[in-house]
């Protein structure tokens, strides 16, 4: 066997520029004690297998370690796992586990319960299941010692492995309560342990007191308020009521720099706003439709009007951004983004389609002289979605649809979006993904296979085409890394045929933050890790914070 360096090696090269959150006082002492309020949101369960929404990974990652994780130079490195190997013929990965790790409820962690969470993660066909094509099974060789047996060779399962989602609970709490009883309580081998947990409202952590790394973490807890309006979060954030907050709105900046208690911070992210497309619905079953949908939408007047200007990127490519493997530029020569703003070739391609004004009031009609209206759905949550919705229905208003602007709240709109074909009743939704391991095998197998059509994996749009398909399964299995790059490109050309979604800009990720908060990191995939996380006693006193 030999070790299994070369994803590592890839994955270093990958890396970009990352600006760390929360810090501050370099040459301070860390401090031991006090809690660290934070706003978050958890639409869904806590059970890390039947939730891989962002707003869920970051909760439950307090609690629930991977056997690998990805810094925040995007290098893969172990966690659990000190250290791993691949046998010759690339289908068995070998891990050595850390040793003396006990999960919250005092059961060993260990081999087999390493192989029991995978096994049953692929026996129960958790949400990420698609993200393990290949693997066969997993078995414990001995207490520490775990292998992955493959049917064929997977260059994604290290890059998958450190996917939040895949992080490994307590075997004898999920055999007790089940997955319901771990959605309210995960019980991992985490630096906090859950405290209290109140749906729609709150989850509470608390110091775990025997975490296998000493010395770690320094807070006594952390509690997180579910507070999914970006601006109530920044008031009480302003207010004291909380230390930290996401998804700032870029025109609040300036006015949050101004204040000398608080700290903004900046950091390129791998997430990408989009809009699902039914593409099981007429007339989006329609490939000239959704590049049509595509061309309506001033991705630069967005970036202008919700982001001033800086708050994001044009993107450069579907799916995938700058620093995840696989990635290319894919604009046409001399456009500032794919699909570039052309309101004259949306039109001619509904025209092609079948639509066209037909009665000269200005909507768009078939030939049976049906209107084209749609419904497009949106929540007030995350940075700048909801004015995203808002410019997008007048943009495609302005080539003649008719689009109706619903607006839900956020659990429901979370439900609405994870039924599958025959319950799904959306036309168009505002959504964001990101590629949390910098890997694309997570958006390949996972946002656009059929294989993931909701509810089984994350793709809402019911996408569905041979090519894009097979594509991603070379990609998955080739551990040649120049082979796979190209399989990745003819993916992502393959996308911009069939136009699956609205793709809509990269999001630079902004957090605020009392200034008292140091060490926590914000990772580009959109999480908070708070493990090296601590509060300045002194300095939060004196900013009247006595909570």
């Amino acid at each position: 066997m030999r070790y299994y360096a070369r994803m590592a090696a890839a994955a270093a090269l990958m890396a970009s520029a990352f600006i760390p959150a929360s810090v501050g006082a370099q040459d301070a002492k860390p401090q031991y004690g006090g809690e660290l309020v934070l706003t978050g949101q958890l639409d869904k369960t806590m059970f890390p297998g039947r939730n891989t929404d962002a707003g869920g990974m970051d909760v439950y990652l307090n609690a629930c370690e991977n056997l690998v994780t990805m810094a925040a130079d995007r290098t893969m490195q172990p966690a659990l796992a000190k250290s791993w190997s691949l046998s010759d013929d690339q289908k068995t990965i070998t891990f050595q586990l850390n040793e003396g790790i006990q999960f919250h409820d005092g059961t060993p962690f260990n081999a087999e319960a390493v192989a029991f969470v995978f096994n049953e993660a692929l026996a129960k066909k958790f949400l990420y299941v698609s993200l393990l094509e290949g693997l066969e099974k997993v078995v414990a060789d001995s207490e520490y010692q775990v292998s992955f047996k493959l049917s064929k060779p997977s260059a994604a399962l290290i890059p998958n492995l450190a996917y939040r989602t895949m992080c490994i609970f307590s075997p004898t709490a999920y055999k007790a309560v089940g997955e319901e009883g771990l959605g309210s309580k995960i019980i991992g081998t985490g630096p906090f342990v859950v405290d209290s947990y109140v749906k729609g409202e709150h989850v509470r952590f608390k110091r775990n007191e025997n975490y296998w790394q000493k010395g770690k973490p320094y807070l006594d807890s952390i509690r997180i308020l579910f507070v999914p309006d970006v601006t109530t979060r920044l008031a009480m954030l302003e207010s004291g009521d909380v230390d930290r907050a996401q998804g700032v709105p870029d025109f609040d900046i300036p006015r949050l720099q101004s204040e000398e208690n608080l700290k903004v911070s900046t950091i390129p992210s791998l997430q990408q706003n989009y809009v699902v497309i039914n593409n099981l619905k007429k007339p989006f079953d329609d490939p000239r439709v959704r590049q049509a949908l595509n061309y309506a939408v001033d991705k630069a007047g967005i970036v202008k009007s919700v982001f001033a200007g800086t708050g994001a990127t044009l993107s450069q490519a579907p799916t995938l951004t700058p620093g995840v493997f696989g990635f290319a530029d894919m604009r046409e020569p001399g456009k500032n983004t794919i699909f570039a703003y052309d309101v004259e070739k949306a039109k001619d391609l509904l025209k092609q389609a079948g639509y066209e004004d037909r009665n000269g009031d200005k909507v768009l009609e078939n030939a049976q002289g049906e209107p084209l209206s749609l419904k497009l759905w949106t929540r007030k949550t995350g940075k700048g979605e909801y004015q995203i919705a808002q410019l997008i229905q007048a943009f495609l208003e302005k080539i003649g649809m008719k689009v109706e602007l619903t607006v839900l709240e956020s659990a429901t709109f979370s439900a609405s979006l994870s039924l599958g074909p025959q319950e799904a009743k959306y036309d168009l939704a505002l959504l964001a993904w990101t590629v949390p391991t910098a890997d694309p095998d997570e958006p390949m197998m996972y946002m656009t296979h059929t294989k993931a059509w909701k509810p089984a994996g994350a793709n809402r749009m019911f996408f569905s085409h041979p090519e894009t398909d097979r594509l991603a399964e070379l990609a998955h299995a080739e551990p040649d890394q120049k082979k796979r790059a190209e399989y990745v490109r003819l993916w992502m050309a393959e996308l911009l045929k069939q136009a699956p979604v609205i793709y809509l800009p990269t999001v630079n990720l902004t957090e605020a933050y009392r200034t008292y908060v140091h060490g926590a990191q914000y990772m580009p995939a959109g999480t908070y890790d708070a493990t090296m996380a601590w509060i300045d006693k002194a300095a939060k006193k004196e900013q009247g914070i006595s909570r």
